[in-house]
Order: C-alpha cells, then sequence, then structure tokens
C-alpha cells in the first residue's frame, strides 16, 4: 500500500502542534523545576514550528511556500537560541546571561535568518521550485552556495550547549548523570535530523521532519526534568554509594522519603528494601537525631552513630535532598565513657582517706568499667607486696602464697620484678597455677607496690593497656595524696605538741619572770628609807626595769599568741589614727629634744592586733635613735594606695645604704646596724603576720623614709559599695606593686 508521505507530514506535524503546546502549559506550572521557563518557551516554539510546517507543506503558491520557509526558519533559529539559554541555566552558568555574552550567540543563532532578509530580492538566495519525489509533488526550497556557511554559524550556539552538557556531566559532583544524558540525547536527535535535511537526506525536499522530532524529543526531556523523582532529586552513582559500605548511608528527598541506601542502613533500620519508606515511620526518632547531629543510639542496638549530613542540591544550589552517613562511632563512645567514668572516679580517689579505699576503687574499676575479669593491689610493706584488695576470682584459684612477692622469692616473682624495675609487664600465667586465668597485666604504683590486671584473653588490646595504664597512675596519685594526708597530719600533731609545749614553757618563764620581778621591785622599796637620797636614784632605776621587763613579758606573750593563731583569729580592726596619737606621745614622753609631728587627713582603720603600737614604737624609735641631726625630725603621714594605707615615717638623720636597705630586716645584724636588731626584725616579723609589707626609700634631701603598708579594714558601709574580692584583691596587688616599685 502506497504511503502519501505529504499525509504523513502533515499529521505528524499537528500532532507535534498539539503536543508542543501541551507541554508548554505543564511547564507553565512546574514552578519548582529548575529551567521550567526556558523548556516552556522551547515546547512553545516546537509547536509553533510544526504548525508553519503544516502550511509549508500544504502551500499551493510560491509566495505562501516562501513566507511558510523564513517563518519556520526564524522559529527554528529562536529555538536554537532558546536551547542555549535552557542549558545555561541547567547547567548553573547564571552568570552567561548577560547582554555582552548573550548578544553575539543570539546574533549567530539568526545569522541564516539574518541572510535570508538581508539578500538580493525579497528572499535573495531562497527559490522555490516544484518537485517530484515518492510520486508527490510539492514546492521546495532551493539555497545558494552561502547556505552551508550561514547554517554552521547558526549551529555553533547549539554545538555550544552541547559542550557545556557534556562539561557538567563529566563532573565528579554531578548527581544529576543520568537526567543530564536525557537532555542530552533528547536534543542531539532533531538537529541530526535537522542536519540530514539541510543537506538534501530526506523523503521529499519539501517535507521537513525535524519539528515532529524536535517535539518528540521535548517529551523525553519532560520527563527526565519532571516526572522521574529519582532524576529530580539526586542519582547517586555507584562510587558514592557502596553496598559493602560498613556504615549505613541513606539518601533522603526534601520530605525524609529514603530514595536509596545500602545494605548496611537496610541492616541498621531492619527493613530488607526502605526504598520509598518515610524515615519516620522506619525509625520515629532517627530523623531528631540527625537534626541534632550528635551521638545516638537507637533501638534495641548498643550500636552508636554519629550523623553526618551533606546537602544534595541541584545546579543552582537549591537543597534537594540529604545523604546521610551514620559513621559508626561505638567504639569512640566506649573510649569516651571509659574517660567520662574515670574522671568522675577521680575526685573519689584523691578523697579516699586510706590506701585500702585507694585500693579497692582501684579494682573496681577495672572489673566494671575497662570489662577485665580480675584485678588486685599489692602494696609493699615491709620488703614485701601483700595483697591489699584482690577480685574474688583471684582469691578463688590462686594459692595464698603466690599473691605475695618479695626479692628472696624462688623463682623470681614477677610482682616483686614489676615493682623493682617500675615497667609495665605483660606475663603469661598458664604456667603459674592460675587457671582459669591466662594473662595478666602489671602496672607500677611507684614506691607504693603494683596493680595487676587479668583477663582470660590470650592478650590484652592495646587500648585496654592505655586505659589501664591511666587507671594506675590515678591510683598512684591517690596513694600518694593519701600518704602526704598522712604525713601532714603527724606532722600537724607535732607542731600542735611542740605549740603546747612552748607555750607552757613561755608561760612558766612569764610567771616565774613577773614573780622575781615583784620580789625584786618589793625589795628595793623595803630598803629605800635605809637608802641615802643621793643613791636612790639606782632604785628607781631598779623599779622602771621591773617595770620593763614585766611588760616585755606581756608584749611577748601576745607576740606567741599572734604567731601561733589563725589569720582569722589573728587579725582585727584597728583604729590607725588612735594608735598612731598614741606611739608618738609615748615617745615625746621618751624623747622630749626630736620634733615628731603626725599628719592624718581621715579616718583610718587597717588589718591588725594589739600589737600594732608596739610595731610603730620600733620603726619611731629607730627613726629617733638613728637621727644624728641638730635638731631630730619626724613626720608621719598617712596615704591611701587603692584598698591599701601606707604609713610613712620619714627623718632627717643620715640616712641609709642600699645595701642596708635590704639587710635591715635580717635577724643576725648586730645591736649598732639597727639599734638593738630585734627591733626591726620584730616589725618585720608582724607586718608579715598583717599580710602587709614594709620597706624603705631614701627622704631629700637627707633621711630615710620607712613606708608600713596595711591592708585597709572594711566596715560595714564600705562592705555593701564593694566591687567584688576578686577586683579587690586584683586592684589590691596591682596598687602594691606599684608602690614597691617605685
Amino acid at each position: 500500500m502506497d504511503v502519501d508521505i505529504a499525509t504523513v507530514a502533515i499529521l505528524g506535524n499537528a500532532g507535534g502542534a498539539l503536543i508542543g503546546f501541551t507541554v508548554a502549559v505543564i511547564a507553565g506550572r512546574k514552578r519548582d523545576v529548575l529551567g521550567h521557563r526556558q523548556y516552556g518557551w522551547l515546547a512553545l516554539a516546537g509547536g509553533c514550528w510544526c504548525a508553519i510546517s503544516i502550511v509549508k507543506v500544504m502551500a499551493a503558491s510560491p509566495e505562501v511556500a516562501e513566507t511558510a520557509y523564513l517563518i519556520a526558519r526564524t522559529v527554528s533559529s529562536q529555538i536554537i537560541a532558546i536551547w542555549i539559554i535552557f542549558v545555561l541555566v541547567y547547567t548553573g552558568r547564571r552568570s552567561w546571561l548577560r547582554p555582552s555574552r548573550l548578544i553575539p550567540v543570539l546574533i549567530m543563532a539568526n545569522a541564516d535568518v539574518l541572510l535570508l532578509l538581508l539578500g538580493q530580492g525579497r528572499f535573495g538566495q531562497a527559490t522555490v521550485v516544484p518537485i517530484t519525489q515518492n510520486g508527490v509533488t510539492l514546492l521546495a526550497i532551493q539555497r545558494g552556495a552561502a547556505f552551508a556557511a550561514t547554517l554552521t554559524i547558526s549551529y555553533m550556539p547549539a554545538l555550544l550547549g552541547y559542550g557545556f552538557l557534556i562539561e557538567f556531566l563529566s563532573r565528579s559532583e554531578n548527581i544529576y548523570r543520568r537526567q543530564t544524558a536525557i537532555i542530552g540525547a533528547g536534543g542531539a536527535l532533531p538537529m541530526i535530523v535537522a542536519l540530514l535535511y539541510d543537506f538534501g537526506y530526506t523523503p521529499h525536499p519539501g517535507i521537513d521532519f525535524t519539528p515532529v522530532v524536535f517535539v518528540i524529543s521535548m517529551l523525553f526531556v519532560g520527563w527526565a526534568l519532571f516526572r522521574d523523582k529519582s532524576l529530580s532529586v539526586t542519582t547517586l552513582s555507584g562510587d558514592t554509594l557502596v553496598d559493602n559500605l560498613p556504615d549505613p548511608v541513606i539518601a533522603l528527598d526534601d520530605d525524609c522519603v529514603i530514595i536509596d541506601y545500602n545494605a548496611a542502613a537496610a541492616s541498621a533500620l531492619d527493613h530488607p528494601d526502605p526504598d520509598g519508606e518515610p524515615l519516620d515511620d522506619l525509625a520515629p526518632e532517627l530523623v531528631g537525631h540527625i537534626e541534632r547531629g550528635e551521638v545516638f543510639s537507637f533501638g534495641d542496638s548498643f550500636t552508636y552513630y554519629n550523623p553526618q549530613t551533606t546537602s544534595l542540591t541541584d545546579q543552582s544550589g537549591t537543597e534537594r535532598g540529604r545523604l546521610v552517613v551514620l559513621r559508626d562511632v561505638t567504639g569512640q563512645q566506649r573510649r569516651q565513657d571509659r574517660l567520662e567514668a574515670l574522671q568522675a572516679a577521680t575526685q573519689q580517689f584523691i578523697e579516699a582517706e586510706t590506701a585500702e579505699e585507694v585500693s579497692e576503687m582501684a579494682v573496681e574499676f577495672a572489673t566494671a568499667v575497662l570489662d577485665q575479669n580480675a584485678a588486685g593491689v599489692f602494696l609493699e610493706d615491709d620488703g614485701v607486696l601483700e595483697p591489699t584488695v584482690i577480685s574474688e576470682s583471684i582469691a578463688e584459684h590462686v594459692d595464698e602464697e603466690l599473691l605475695y612477692g618479695s626479692p628472696t622469692d624462688e623463682p623470681e616473682s614477677k610482682l616483686w620484678r614489676t615493682y623493682e624495675t617500675s615497667e609495665i609487664r605483660a606475663v603469661s600465667l598458664d604456667l603459674d597455677g592460675l587457671d582459669p586465668l591466662d594473662n595478666a597485666l602489671m602496672l607500677p604504683l611507684g614506691p607504693h607496690g603494683v596493680m595487676a590486671i587479668t583477663s582470660h584473653d590470650s592478650t590484652l588490646a592495646t587500648e585496654d593497656r592505655r586505659y589501664a595504664a591511666i587507671l594506675a597512675q590515678t591510683t598512684q596519685v591517690a596513694l600518694d595524696q593519701v600518704e602526704r594526708e598522712r604525713e601532714l597530719r603527724q606532722s600537724r600533731s607535732s607542731v600542735q605538741r611542740r605549740r603546747e609545749q612552748i607555750e607552757f614553757f613561755n608561760g612558766v618563764l612569764r610567771h616565774s619572770l613577773h614573780n622575781a620581778m615583784v620580789v625584786i621591785r618589793g625589795r628595793a622599796e623595803h630598803i629605800r628609807d635605809e637608802v641615802p637620797p643621793r643613791k636612790q636614784r639606782h632604785l628607781d632605776s631598779i623599779s622602771d626595769w621591773c617595770g620593763k621587763l614585766t611588760d616585755m613579758s606581756e608584749t611577748i606573750r601576745d607576740i606567741n599568741n599572734t604567731v601561733t593563731a589563725s589569720e582569722a583569729e589573728r587579725l582585727d580592726t584597728v583604729d590607725l589614727n588612735a594608735t598612731l596619737r598614741r606611739s608618738i606621745e609615748s615617745l615625746r614622753v621618751e624623747y622630749d629634744s626630736v620634733s615628731l609631728s603626725c599628719e592624718l587627713n581621715g579616718d583610718y582603720r587597717v588589718q591588725a592586733n594589739e600589737l600594732l603600737e608596739e610595731v610603730l614604737q620600733s620603726i619611731l624609735r629607730n627613726a629617733v635613735d638613728h637621727n644624728d641631726a641638730d635638731t631630730p625630725r619626724v613626720i608621719v603621714t598617712v596615704q591611701q594606695a587603692s584598698d591599701w594605707l601606707q604609713v610613712r615615717i620619714a627623718d632627717n638623720g643620715p640616712g641609709m645604704s642600699d645595701e642596708l636597705k635590704t639587710t635591715v630586716f635580717e635577724r643576725g645584724l648586730s645591736p649598732d646596724q639597727t639599734a638593738g636588731g630585734f627591733g626591726l626584725y620584730f616589725v618585720s616579723v608582724m607586718m608579715d603576720l598583717y599580710g602587709g609589707t614594709l620597706w624603705f626609700e631614701d627622704n631629700h634631701p637627707t633621711g630615710t623614709v620607712a613606708i608600713l603598708e596595711f591592708q585597709q579594714a572594711v566596715t560595714g558601709d564600705e562592705a555593701e559599695d564593694d566591687p567584688g574580692p576578686d577586683d579587690t584583691e586584683t586592684a589590691a596587688t596591682e596598687a602594691q606593686t606599684k608602690s614597691h616599685n617605685r
């Protein structure tokens, strides 16, 4: 049966036009698909091309045929232009969508149309001739010699678009490879048919099947873009999802529906084929864990996973899904749990009061947390390692004589060898009669002894050895702490006994001295009437010294109480103004030829005690006794230095050498250097007990300035405005440092 080729062409183009217009409408509604707008224009242009081709086939006059050909050629050229724009959008090259780049491409796509419009005559290089072929006579267009050149130029943008598609297809990160391949194949088919037609390979020169083929190819492109869900979200290449990966890998779309998985994921989800299943239905808690990105375990599994999520994006960066890798971190989590348990137990180790408590905690930790079968702590006592705490399995299966170690053992004890060399030793117990234990890790505990951790396994893993070593170090530190606390308690007890002894003999001495002074003073007064008046001054001197020695014994008592008291007991709030005035008045009586003045510009209180007056008088006496000026002068001032108060005692004496300024407070100086030596040493000791400082500076033009720096006492009102202990301490330290560096 003969087939009318013209009828086939008309019907095919009619169907193509209908399909093209329909696809264009559908594409306009797929706004969430990248490149939908450009694809819609392609489908619309394809439908128009088919409709114009019908007119061209049915044309009865050369004018209609020429006009239809020009319009069809114009539409096909625009299809090439739209195609390149679609490719640029699809491959993520939106930076090319600028006039400076697009205009040259569009001119090239329309090169043949421009030649037709600008040629000689109305259609210049196009001639309409009737041609009969295969029993069908139709009007056909014949082109001139320039046609091949313009055709080549027109197809160059199309070839450029295919180059972009091929490059995009070869990208390693392209997860749309199958989709890209279908689009490329769909676009290549009509171009091949068009080239065959343009170069004369056609059933009839007047019939072009390219529009129909183009519309059909657009159907494949549309299916790839809109209908295939796996293509529109992700198509993972074989090297991305490998079934034999030990970690579960799941690909999810933006609705958390599984679109791909590996064997490990199916096993973890306990589902033979989770493809297409919502993840919430298979493991409701898993989505929340993935969102948080934290280590987790789910279901009845004791496996821990660390989720790592990678966004699956299209060419424009829009997220289309997620690739979730559930890394198995069970080993890491176990190590972390062990470290956290060891850290939590460290405080308990340090707080233990006896070596037995430390040993018991070490054995319990080794068996419960390190998952070892048995453990024991062997502590040295009089040259022998003895089992302090051991697991029940060791006590039940090991002969008692094997639990002791000494340098005289035959054969040599493994316990003692470890203790002696301070080296970690892994030993086999097969021949030691220690069934059912197979091996042991012996760890030295410094001078205290050895810890042994035993196992039924043939070897201890490297990780187990590492944690056992950490446990042994912690145990040794705790035992050191217990030993120091024991020595400290003994030291405190010894200090307390010495203190009580000193207080006892000091009390006896003061009592005897006081009684002796009373007797001496009484005897002196008893013979006063028998002593001539001219010699009674000796009795007065005896009486005065008795009073001084009695007062000195009380001062020594106060000093002793201050030295042995705690800081809270030692310090009190003392009125500095009143104490300074009393000290100066006392010296005015003692040194009537010395000019003494005191300048007080505030109400000052310091942290000290009742000996403060003795401290100030010692410094004042030192300033007077070493003053060789014709008119000795001493000026006392008080100045604020942040939270400290500085008492400055300036004299106009001969001054003090730099060497003496640094050694004057030493106890061993001779009396001629310090006016008694004990005075300034006493002041230095008391200032240290007060938490203050004492130093000397040069006075100008001559003399010395003694500076006593005290902690300022905080009254009730001032405490409310206190900026805080940290700020106060910092400010005080800075002020004191500045004053010392002057």
